[in-house]
C-alpha cells in the first residue's frame, strides 16, 4: 500500500538544506570587468586565497544573465552571478554542511562576505570592486529540503532575520520572493531602516554571530 505526503507537508521546509545560494550585488554595475575575473579566480587558486579545496576556473559569460565566471571549490562555488540583469558576487554551500537552517544560511553569508572583502582588497589599485551592503538575494537550490513554495518563504524568513540581525543590528529588513515561477526558492533582502555598513562591519558581525 502507498503512502501519500499530505499537500501542506511537501511545502514546508523538510530539513536544513545542503546547498545554499547568497548573494551580494556590485555597486558600479558599468564598470565591472567580467574578463579580469578570470585572472583573479585562477590566482586565487594558486595562492589557496579562500577556505577550502580551489579546482578550477569556468568562464559563461557569454550567457545572457548566467553564472559569469565561476570559480569551483570541492565544498562550494563562487561566481559573478548575473541573474536578473544585476551582476553580484553569489557564494553557493554545495556539501559537507552541517548545523540548523539558520548556522548553515550564517555559514553561508560569513564566507561570501569574506570573498567579497578579499576581491575588493585584490582589486583596489584599479578599477576596484565594491558591493552593495544593504541588499542580499538568498537562494534554496536543495529542494528536496526547502520546496519553492509560500509556505517555505514564511519558514526561512524568521531563520533569515536571525542571521541578519548579526550584521545589521536591530534596523529592519523586508523580503520579496524573487525569480522563476518554477525554480528554486529565492529571496531578495533589503534594509529599510536607518544606516550605513562598510562590507569590513559586515564581515566582522558575521563571524561573530557564527562562532
Amino acid at each position: 500500500m502507498s503512502t501519500q505526503v499530505a499537500p501542506d507537508v511537501r511545502s514546508r521546509v523538510l530539513s536544513a538544506p545542503q546547498r545554499v545560494g547568497v548573494k551580494l550585488f556590485v555597486e558600479d554595475q558599468e564598470a565591472f570587468d567580467r574578463a579580469r575575473m578570470i585572472e583573479v579566480f585562477h590566482r586565487w587558486i594558486q595562492e589557496d586565497r579562500l577556505p577550502g579545496t580551489l579546482v578550477d576556473v569556468h568562464d559563461y559569460t557569454h550567457v545572457q544573465e548566467g553564472p559569469g565566471v565561476l570559480l569551483i571549490a570541492h565544498e562550494w562555488h563562487l561566481r559573478t552571478d548575473e541573474a536578473g540583469g544585476r551582476i553580484g558576487l553569489e557564494y553557493e554551500m554545495k556539501r559537507e554542511a552541517s548545523g540548523t537552517l539558520s548556522e548553515r544560511l550564517g555559514e553561508a553569508v560569513a564566507s561570501l562576505l569574506e570573498a567579497a572583502a578579499a576581491l575588493e582588497q585584490d582589486t583596489a589599485g584599479d578599477n576596484p570592486v565594491r558591493f552593495v551592503t544593504r541588499e542580499m538575494v538568498f537562494r534554496f537550490t536543495d529542494r528536496l529540503a526547502v520546496p519553492a513554495t509560500d509556505a517555505a518563504f514564511e519558514e526561512v524568513t524568521p531563520e533569515l532575520e536571525k542571521v541578519l540581525a548579526g550584521l545589521y543590528g536591530d534596523a529592519p529588513v523586508e523580503f520579496e520572493r524573487v525569480g522563476h515561477a518554477r525554480g528554486p526558492l529565492t529571496l531578495h533582502m533589503r534594509v529599510v531602516g536607518e544606516g550605513e555598513w562598510t562590507l569590513e562591519e559586515l564581515v566582522s558581525g558575521a563571524r561573530s554571530a557564527a562562532g
